[in-house]
């Protein structure tokens, strides 16, 4: 299977993209997407896709009348995202990694596979994920902060991290604005996150699960708690940063119901 998507991906990489495409329509991945942040983003807001892959979640805060700042640095797959909302005005593709400096750094990429990671120790399978996949491909490419694309596009509702591993050095890269963050919780540098974040006033975190349309629980937590309950699961999980600031987060939150963590993964 891996020499199928490796082939796929070298050879021809318009196809692979359009055959994942497919495949996560498929699944309902961008019905989920936008079911879990239709109570966070309002039409107009500014939403920036950190991460931003084939697009899936940028689809997503489209259909939630987002304007996006579409952000990934391999270019494969920036080509692809232009390819695909080049017709959207309310769209724009930033080809660059994201950290807490500026300059060039050295992108670490798989061949079978659209993953890549600034994290040098996720490659040698020191830390995290991605054993199974041959990182065997490298790339230089520009490094921006948050602060910079803040200060191009102005300050969004919401920043969506997924950046294998190394999501600390893009918070870091954010001082001026604090929009809710959600992130995908990489186990090896998920503590350091939800210290960066306390520290700088966030106290209100949720989690979802797998890629549920829905989070574990509505009541929202504090990070320490937060590290309690993605310690309790095995399962792929990402957690959501609501903002501390009034004008950010407004009546964008999931409403509070009645409910457990069991409840919710039973949905």
């Amino acid at each position: 299977m891996l020499a199928i998507h490796r082939f796929l991906l070298t050879r021809t990489p318009r196809l692979y993209f359009h055959v994942r495409n497919i495949g996560r329509k498929a699944v309902g991945t961008r019905r989920k997407q936008r079911t879990l942040f239709s109570e966070l983003i309002r039409p107009g807001d500014l939403v920036f896709d950190v991460g931003a892959n084939i697009g899936e979640f940028s689809a997503a805060f489209r259909d939630c009348g987002a304007r996006v700042v579409s952000v990934e640095p391999q270019p494969r797959l920036t080509a692809h995202l232009r390819r695909r909302f080049g017709a959207d005005p309310e769209v724009t593709v930033v080809a660059t990694a994201l950290s807490d400096h500026a300059g060039e750094a050295t992108l670490f990429c798989t061949s079978a596979d659209a993953l890549a990671t600034l994290e040098e120790a996720r490659v040698t399978g020191a830390v995290g994920a991605g054993a199974e996949l041959e990182w065997n491909d490298t790339i230089q490419v520009p490094l921006r902060t948050l602060e910079a694309l803040v200060a191009e596009y102005g300050p969004p509702v919401l920043v969506k991290i997924d950046v294998e591993g190394h999501e600390a050095g893009v918070v870091r890269g954010l001082t001026t604005t604090r929009p809710s963050l959600f992130f995908e919780v990489n186990r090896e540098s998920v503590d350091e996150v939800l210290d960066l974040l306390a520290d700088r006033g966030y106290t209100d975190f949720l989690l979802r699960e797998g890629e549920r349309p829905d989070w574990v629980s509505r009541r929202p937590v504090p990070a320490a708690e937060m590290r309690a309950l993605i310690a309790a699961t095995e399962t792929d999980c990402d957690c959501l940063a609501l903002s501390p600031d009034a004008a950010l987060v407004g009546d964008r939150r999931p409403a509070e119901a009645p409910g457990s963590v069991s409840d919710a993964r039973d949905r």
